[in-house]
């Protein structure tokens, strides 16, 4: 039996134009009423996934920063907070950035940063674009030596191609992951969103199999293989409906509100 439920957000409960349909909404308290806990699990910061819950209109609990910081509500204390503080790797990173003039966005514990050129908001989708906007300038030389949660990667998928292998190469106590066409997230070792989820239903009580989860991304693929019962978006890569049980339809055809339908079925 399901009892908990991890949806991830960008490309799943959000639709092509960031919105989450009115569908959705009422699949994921349908799940509620049914005595199944929802459960936001997304690549974005702490102020990414407040922004998605505003958007959602409920408060839910949260693991975000790519599995780095888990919160069992918003604004309240961490059940897991995981950082990374190897900046004689990150410094690398931070060069390859400065290099060839990327975008960074870094979560740290109660703030966020970024660093890069103004003609980089252009190509932003309008979430990042927003939570950016309301961030911190990253001053390398005052932010360089404090913990973070994550540190994203932004560019064209081009330089993105040619930073991925030399990040592996230069960072090997880092973990990185490809989490969208402009995207490279960086966090400590061993901390991705399947990792994330496991700690939280260790906390919670849930067995694995007792748990379903539903995503798009690379980055999902360890929830999905964790997960007792799990989805892949329409919209999907096909290494991630390769590593799925199910396919749902695309997040502009409310698969998350197919995907609970077929749970509830169960």
């Amino acid at each position: 039996m399901i009892r908990l439920l991890a949806i991830d957000l960008d490309g799943t409960l959000f639709n092509s134009k960031q919105q989450i349909s009115p569908a959705d909404r009422r699949a994921i308290v349908l799940a509620q009423q049914s005595g199944i806990t929802p459960l936001v699990v997304t690549g974005r910061g702490r102020r990414g996934v407040e922004m998605g819950l505003d958007r959602l209109g409920m408060d839910l609990p949260h693991i975000c920063s790519a599995g780095a910081l888990i919160r069992q509500t918003r604004g309240g204390p961490a059940l897991s907070s995981r950082t990374f503080q190897r900046m004689d790797e990150f410094r690398y990173v931070l060069d390859f950035v400065r290099e060839h003039d990327l975008g960074l966005v870094a979560d740290a514990p109660g703030t966020h940063l970024w660093f890069g050129p103004d003609a980089l908001f252009e190509n932003l989708d309008p979430l990042t674009a927003e939570s950016a906007l309301q961030a911190r300038t990253f001053d390398p030389e005052r932010d360089f030596d404090q913990p973070l949660h994550k540190a994203t990667l932004v560019a064209h998928p081009r330089l993105l191609a040619i930073a991925e292998p030399l990040i592996s190469r230069h960072c090997p106590s880092l973990h990185h992951t490809v989490a969208g066409e402009r995207y490279i997230d960086v966090t400590a070792h061993g901390v991705d969103k399947g990792s994330g989820l496991a700690i939280y239903a260790e906390k919670m009580g849930y067995a694995l199999d007792e748990i379903a989860a539903i995503g798009d991304q690379m980055i999902d693929i360890p929830m999905l293989r964790l997960a007792g019962l799990s989805a892949a978006m329409g919209n999907a890569r096909a290494e991630v409906k390769a590593a799925a049980d199910l396919v749902a339809p695309s997040n502009d055809e409310d698969g998350v509100a197919w995907f609970i339908e077929q749970i509830l079925r169960r």
